[in-house]
């Protein structure tokens, strides 16, 4: 699999400035035709910490992201590339995949 994008692979564009969304909590994955990849972020509940001033923790779903099987294949390829059994935050660059074409 090569990192150059194909000839006739279309422009990537976003028209609609799609928010980053920050998710350091539990994610799920389903694995099927279509693939569903569920990511969380935990958080205190608004209710217990503003009325009663208690930290009580819930992992909100911030984000399902669908993609084809072939996709997804094409996805853990690239994570086993960029991040090897011995890397560590200090030496994986960030933006290293920068350019790759997943689909």
């Amino acid at each position: 699999m090569t990192d150059k994008p194909a000839q006739d692979a279309p422009r990537v564009v976003d028209p609609d400035n799609v928010q980053e969304i920050f998710c350091e909590g539990p994610f799920h994955l389903n694995v099927a035709p279509v693939s569903t990849l569920t990511l969380t972020h935990v958080r205190p509940r608004p209710g217990a910490l503003i009325n009663e001033g208690r930290i009580e923790l819930e992992a909100v779903v911030r984000s399902r992201l669908l993609l084809p099987l072939a996709n997804l294949m094409m996805l853990r390829d690239l994570l086993n590339r960029l991040i090897k059994d011995e890397a560590t935050p200090g030496n994986v660059t960030p933006g290293s995949a920068s350019g790759v074409r997943l689909n």
